[in-house]
Formats: C-alpha cells, structure tokens, sequence
C-alpha cells in the first residue's frame, strides 16, 4: 500500500526504508540524496524526499535521531519542581482608560511547569518561589533590565531557540485560550478586562487537569508546598474567591446585555 507524500507524490514502506537507510549511511545533504535516489526512484521529488526524511526525524544536518517517550509517560527533569515559569507577553485591544484615552496594554502571561499554576497580570505573583524563567528572544526580555531583575532576584534565566516558540509552547497554547474565551467578551474599560482575566485566572487555577492526576493547579501547588515548605512566596497574598467572582458576574451581566440588546 503506497501512502501519500507531498500531495500527488507517493512513497511505499519499502521506499521510505530505502530513502531512511541511505540518508544514515552516507550523510549526504538533501539536493545529493535526491540526485542519487532519482536513479532508481525516479518518482521521488525532492519535496518527497523532505518529507519522508522529516517523517523520520532525519531531516536536520547533522542527522540526530530521538528517543521520545510515549505520550503521558514523560518525566520534567529534578529541578522542575515548583518555581519553572514559562513567560510570555501577550498584545490586548485598545480600551479607554480612565481619563477617556484610548491605549493599548500588553498582558504578562505566566506558567509554572511542575504544577500549571498561571498568573495573568503586569506582575506574576506566584504563590512559591520562581527558581527559573523561560522566555522567548522578544525585545520586552532581552532588555538590560530584564535580566538585571532576574540576576538579583537569583532566578535562572533561560531563553528558547531563535524561531522556535514550540519550545516555550505550554504558555504560547495559554495564550490561545486567552485568546478564544476571554478577549471575545464586549467590555468597556481596561479595569473591566483585567477584573475578567483575574476571574478567568481563578477558575482555571481550580479546574481538575488530567495531566495532573485529577489535581487542580492550585491543589497542587499546595501539595508541594505541604512537602517543601521552603518553595513558600512570603510575599504572595491570595484574593478572596468572592471578591473575584462578583466582579465577574457584574461583567458579564453588561456583556450579555450589549450582545444582546433589546429589540
């Protein structure tokens, strides 16, 4: 049975072996393998060479086959404990501010890897301490100041390889929620969509996630602070889950009622 490769291209089993084969055995580039296996493969392009060297994780020079283990079975290494924050700026629509001015504001988004514990603010406040910080290469962190802060705050700065935002892919997918089940509701003022990410943040950080064994991010933080108490923020104060959620409802309630006007 052949199996389709770079649109009306095909390739069997035994051909991709073949292509697979020769690429470990000999090294050559793209445009050479391609030049040799014309010979004897002449339906293969080099787009379909591509694509099966890629199926098979050998299209990078120098080839580096990897071992990755099934999906769910996965171990963080030791020093992803609570405190491995992945950080991200996300731009928001412009809304007035308090003295009427239209401006644009720019949301933090931030993610621990042990326990998806997230902080939405100017500022992440996490409950515990944060031991490492993993960021794109954007402006906003490459700045002196930045990494000044991160150097007296003794955190472990680490950033992601030039474009390639997969690596720093939990908080990039946070962004896409944020993006599809906060920004569309209608509000007013800039206060309004921050009390609304604030609640948005509560609930998620309450909300049962299977990657956690049935835990919510916020169950397992205090978890792991239980067992190590020296992972504790000190500074960090808890919001009341009331004075979150009323602010909430009174938002949504004007949502509702602007997508929805009387007829």
């Amino acid at each position: 049975m052949r199996a389709e490769i770079a649109g009306s291209t095909e390739a069997t089993g035994e051909e991709r072996a073949i292509v697979c084969h020769l690429r470990r055995a000999t090294e050559f580039g793209l445009d050479d393998l391609t030049f040799v296996l014309r010979h004897f493969l002449s339906h293969l392009n080099r787009g379909s060479v591509w694509c099966i060297l890629k199926d098979a994780g050998l299209n990078r020079w120098p080839v580096k086959e990897k071992i990755r283990p099934v999906r769910g079975e996965g171990t963080f290494r030791d020093y992803y404990d609570l405190g491995y924050v992945h950080i991200d700026v996300k731009h928001l629509q412009k809304l007035q501010t308090a003295d009427g001015e239209a401006r644009k504001r720019f949301l933090y988004v931030a993610i621990d890897r042990c326990s998806r514990f997230v902080h939405l603010a100017v500022k992440a406040a996490f409950p515990f301490k944060t031991t490492h910080i993993l960021t794109d290469r954007g402006s906003c962190f490459t700045a002196d100041t930045f990494e000044k802060t991160c150097q007296d705050q003794g955190v472990d700065r680490r950033r992601t390889r030039a474009y390639s935002p997969q690596t720093n892919g939990m908080v990039e997918r946070f962004d896409g929620r944020v993006a599809t089940e906060v920004l569309p509701i209608n509000v007013a003022h800039h206060a309004d969509l921050e009390a609304l990410l604030r609640g948005f943040n509560h609930a998620y950080n309450q909300r049962r996630q299977r990657v956690l064994n049935g835990l919510a991010p916020a169950a397992k933080v205090a978890e792991r602070l239980l067992q190590q108490p020296g992972l504790r923020n000190r500074r960090h104060k808890p919001v009341k889950d009331a004075e979150i959620m009323n602010d909430v409802d009174r938002i949504m309630i004007y949502a509702n009622d602007v997508s929805q006007p009387d007829s």
